[in-house]
């Protein structure tokens, strides 16, 4: 089944949009993308060019040192289009059974272009945001449920608060979601002891992000320090740090 809808969602050879009529599917697991740049086949470029960089041999090999004993990796990343949206793009990581903790390896990917990455700086990308689950925008709460359990396990109220955030945005979504309803929504779904929400300095961000008629949830730290996973910016940093405004030629 999941093979069957890959190639029905998949980027086209020709760069040409052909819009899907479902949700995603809920067992994908991979990166939000958008695009620096305008034109009918920016995002293509943009997802095409994220999808490389997931697929780098050194990359691949830099992440698998780091996992988990028994964590099953990718073998490959996929550019798909979202239902609903031509302006950002989807990148699936396959097979769909595997382990990957997104947020690592998005943080890696911001990381890498900090210091400068082996493979070639991105032109096209702006943002890789992780995604854990995805569902119908309809049947999010059901999703926030899943994915707080999982990530706000119930703590003793004798212990020190964690603090999270929740972060909500539209990209073409088919209805409108007022951002203080789903935000007043998902924090529910975390336990009132041990946890608090902060907006100026969480532990946690739970990210929403609601794309044509797909909702992608993911739970992340540092979503402000790694300047939420905008590629474009990690890399301006590393230039901004390395090449000092004196070694300018004068005018």
């Amino acid at each position: 089944m999941s093979d069957e809808y890959s190639r029905t969602v998949k980027l086209s050879d020709d760069l040409s949009y052909v819009p899907p009529t479902a949700p995603l599917p809920s067992w994908l697991k991979g990166f939000f993308v958008t695009t620096m740049q305008h034109g009918e086949d920016a995002v293509v470029k943009a997802a095409v060019e994220a999808s490389n960089i997931l697929n780098d041999y050194w990359f691949k090999m830099a992440y698998d040192a780091h996992r988990l004993d028994g964590e099953k990796p990718y073998d490959k990343a996929e550019a798909m289009w979202i239902p609903g949206v031509d302006h950002c793009a989807f990148v699936a990581l396959r097979p769909d059974d595997n382990d990957v903790n997104v947020y690592l390896v998005g943080k890696a990917i911001i990381e890498e272009c900090r210091t400068g990455a082996d493979w070639k700086q991105p032109t096209s990308v702006c943002r890789i945001v992780p995604v854990e689950k995805t569902a119908s925008e309809l049947d999010f709460e059901r999703l926030a449920n899943e994915m707080c359990a999982k990530h706000f396990p119930k703590r003793s109220a004798d212990e020190e608060p964690i603090t999270f955030e929740v972060h909500y945005e539209e990209h073409g979504a088919l209805h409108h979601l007022r951002a203080s309803d789903v935000n007043r929504t998902i924090a529910k779904y975390v336990p009132d002891v041990g946890y608090e929400v902060n907006l100026k300095n969480p532990k946690y961000t739970i990210m929403c992000i609601n794309a044509g008629g797909s909702f992608m949830m993911s739970v992340v730290e540092q979503y402000d320090a790694l300047r939420h996973f905008n590629v474009h910016t990690a890399v301006h940093e590393k230039l901004s740090d390395t090449v000092p405004a004196s070694s300018q030629p004068a005018a």
